[in-house]
This record gives structure tokens, sequence and C-alpha cells, in this order.
């Protein structure tokens, strides 16, 4: 299934030389990391060792406190964060598009019919429920899809399998696996065997302050 995304232009990604301090907590010290495009790289750590201070700062929601986050001109980016992050009076449906608001005539069609395709791969009801009436497990499958099926070229995951069970894992992951292939992606998990969903992953370690590959 085709995502329509575009993968031309500078897709730098990189950290160099970042800190990041919250009060006397020192959460990055002199990270220098940079992240080959169209690869899968899945990073690991204890929690609370700055593995989504780390998306964020890639994403932009959070600044350095010294150094500097490189983002090509040609990255489009998509995230899923730990937290679902949906708008709880819509629909799944109209959640996931939520990226894609000038859609319209053909195209639209066509996204909706992809839509409704991932998300009976992905067991989820195609209804007119809102969001905040469905499971925490449909919801957190509703915020993936809203990310895979986004344009974007760059996709950041923050513990995006936390609390499914192995069933639900398996199929969804069946799924998103190949579309997140020829993309690159960051994928953050304590599961060392969220590996196997990836062709080749670049593993890093997040801990004491650094980034750095296994």
């Amino acid at each position: 299934m085709s995502t329509g995304c575009a993968f031309g232009g500078d897709l730098t990604l990189a950290l160099r030389d970042v800190e990041k301090h919250y009060g006397e907590l020192r959460v990055l010290e002199g990270v220098t990391a940079r992240f080959e495009p169209l690869r899968a790289h899945v990073l690991m750590g204890p929690s609370g060792a700055g593995k989504t201070t780390l998306l964020r700062l890639l994403a932009g929601l959070e600044r350095p406190d010294a150094g500097e986050v490189a983002r090509g001109s040609g990255v489009r980016l998509g995230m899923t964060f730990q937290e679902d992050r949906l708008c709880e009076n819509l629909t799944a449906t109209a959640n996931i598009r939520l990226p894609r608001p000038r859609l319209s005539g053909e195209a639209l069609e066509r996204f909706l019919a992809r839509e409704r395709e991932a998300m009976a791969a992905c067991g989820l009801p195609i209804d007119a429920r809102p969001v905040r009436e469905l499971s925490g497990g449909q919801r957190r499958r509703v915020a993936i899809l809203r990310c895979v099926l986004a344009e974007a070229n760059t996709l950041l995951f923050d513990e995006p399998l936390k609390g499914m069970d192995e069933k639900t894992v398996e199929l969804v992951m069946g799924f998103v696996a190949p579309l997140v292939a020829e993309r690159t992606v960051l994928w953050t998990t304590h599961d060392e065997r969220d590996l196997r969903f990836f062709n080749d992953p670049i593993l890093w370690r997040v801990e004491g302050g650094r980034v750095c590959t296994c």
C-alpha cells in the first residue's frame, strides 16, 4: 500500500554536541549522533535516560541548552507519543486524517479507502464513535495509524507498542512494518523483541547522558 510520501531533498537528522538539562537533572551531555536517512533506528535505555527528550529535540518540540539539532530541509516528520494525543470528540477515522487536512476529491477518496484498509488490518472498528469511547489499546492503534499514514518520510515512535498484548502487537506490526520500511524511523523501546520488525535496524543505547550505537 503506497503512502504517497516524497523522499527528495536533504533528509539529515543529527545532534551535534547537544546538552539538555532540567534543573539539576542532566539528561543529555555533549551528544553527537547522526541518524542515517531511510533506515530504522531503535533506541533503547532505562526509563528516564533521555529517549523521549531525544525524540522531542529532533522534532523541534524542545530546544537544546547547548549544541545544535540538524534537520534537513526535506525532512517531513510524523510522531507517535507515549500519550495518544487524540482529539477526543472526533472519530478514529477523523483523527487518522488530521495530518492530511487538504485532501479533497479523488485524492480524499483514495485516502479514505486506504484508511479503512489500515483500520481493518489492525482490528479497529470503523464506526461513528468518538475515540473517547474506544479502549486504551484501540486508541493506541489509532495514534500509530495517524503517524504511519501521514505524508511523512521521517517517523518518530516513542514506545508505541507499550501496553499492547502480544497478539495485538503482531497484528499491528504485520501491517505497519512494510509501511515504514522505506522511511527514516526512530523507535524507542524497552523490549529487544521489537528489533524483529525491522530489516537490519541500527541499535542505539541512550544512558548516562550519552547516545551511542551498539
